[in-house]
C-alpha cells in the first residue's frame, strides 16, 4: 500500500528519512529539562551526547536517571 501523498506527489524515500530526523532532534530538544516523560529515544539521543560539553554531560545524567527509573534498576 502506497504511502498517501502530502501535497500532489507522495514523498520520496529522503523526504521521509529527512522529515523522522527533525521529528527526532525536536523531540531530543523538548526532552532536556522534561526527562520523565520523554520518550526513550529522546532519552538515548540525550545520553550519546555525553562528554561534548558540560551541559550536555548534566543533560545525560539526567536522562540516565530518568531512564534508570523508568525501567527499575535506579530506585
Amino acid at each position: 500500500m502506497p504511502r498517501k501523498p502530502i501535497h500532489e506527489q507522495p514523498m520520496t524515500a529522503a523526504q521521509r528519512k529527512k522529515a523522522q530526523y527533525q521529528r527526532d532532534k525536536r523531540a531530543t530538544i523538548e526532552a532536556i529539562g522534561a526527562e520523565e516523560d520523554a520518550p526513550d529515544r529522546a532519552l538515548l539521543a540525550l545520553m550519546r551526547g555525553a562528554g561534548k560539553s558540560a551541559h550536555q554531560d548534566h543533560a545525560a545524567q539526567r536522562a540516565w536517571e530518568a531512564f534508570g527509573r523508568r525501567y527499575g534498576w535506579i530506585v
